[in-house]
């Protein structure tokens, strides 16, 4: 697997969101871009300076699957119609990822990445310190919590602004395509591919805190901290890995939660259980937008449908 740098303006980053798409004018060779490979969006400097993220300047990822000729300019014109010009290659990609937010700038590497060449292969000397913020990728040894911890510590920019930032672009890939369920083929069956990296960031913004009762393993004294992650909308009755469909909890939380099965007031933020107790999220944080909180219960009818057609199942 290769990890490549693309300059991209703001508005091109959106169609790559909505269509996971890119273009070229022409392939690059020796080596070529490989079915797999990782491409880093990176805001033009000039929108980084405008959009104040000269710190921040990549925040998404495409996976690479397969080039496209674009012979008569019909497909760019497609895609891009308000761009202007035509390419002749189109990038098909089969998925797309939030990074921490970084820029190869500031990560002191080897090599300059800068100027408009279009793509870029990060050299082999410098992808250790690359991979660090793509935390869609385990490196190993390490888990995908230990990763995220790691570059949050070493980050240019503030922790907080990295972990909102990681989280809301996560849940801006997931509502370009609300109905998409990912899934992988096993022997008779199709299961439900999960997103681990949001439950970790969600972890890390609440210090592993639970939002319901404020539990804390590190201040009972222990080494670790630890908490859980629960799907509002539970995932085969149609819930996405989206931060407006989660929360933090502690294990007896989670636990409870699954073995009486309240119903969350998405109005009041409370838990209601059948037999008349109700729990407030004692940190409301991240949930703080009731619209999107509706689209979320609207997307699970839809996708809980597609769920039962396709007798998908959840990997444990």
């Amino acid at each position: 697997m290769n990890i490549w740098r693309l300059n991209v303006r703001s508005t091109q980053i959106t169609e790559c969101i909505n269509s996971w798409k890119f273009a070229l004018d022409s392939k690059p060779r020796n080596p070529e871009i490989q079915k797999g490979d990782v491409l880093l969006l990176q805001l033009v400097a000039s929108d980084a300076d405008k959009f104040d993220k000269r710190n921040s300047r990549i925040e998404f990822a495409l996976y690479f699957d397969h080039y496209e000729q674009d012979y008569d300019g019909a497909i760019s014109k497609y895609y891009w119609p308000n761009a202007g010009k035509t390419w002749h290659w189109i990038l098909h990609c089969n998925g797309m990822t939030s990074t921490i937010p970084f820029s190869l700038e500031k990560l002191n590497l080897i090599n300059n990445y800068s100027g408009q060449t279009n793509p870029m292969i990060i050299k082999s000397e410098d992808v250790n310190k690359v991979m660090f913020y793509l935390i869609g990728i385990p490196l190993k040894g390490e888990s995908i919590g230990d990763k995220i911890h790691t570059a949050l510590r070493d980050s240019a920019i503030d922790k907080e602004y990295a972990l909102l930032a990681a989280i809301k672009n996560n849940d801006r890939i997931v509502e370009s395509n609300p109905n998409q369920i990912n899934w992988t083929t096993v022997p008779a069956h199709k299961e439900i591919k999960r997103n681990a990296e949001l439950p970790c960031l969600l972890k890390e913004f609440y210090s592993f805190k639970c939002q319901i009762c404020g539990h804390d393993f590190l201040e009972e004294g222990y080494e670790h901290p630890y908490s859980e992650t629960h799907h509002i909308l539970w995932i085969l009755r149609g819930g996405m890995d989206h931060s407006n469909n989660l929360i933090v909890v502690c294990p007896n939380h989670h636990r409870i939660i699954h073995r009486e099965d309240p119903i969350f007031d998405r109005n009041k933020l409370v838990f209601v259980y059948k037999n008349g107790l109700n729990e407030h999220l004692e940190n409301e944080g991240h949930l703080n937008d009731p619209v999107l909180l509706q689209k979320v219960e609207q997307w699970a009818i839809e996708r809980e449908e597609q769920i039962k057609k396709e007798k998908i199942i959840l990997a444990n």
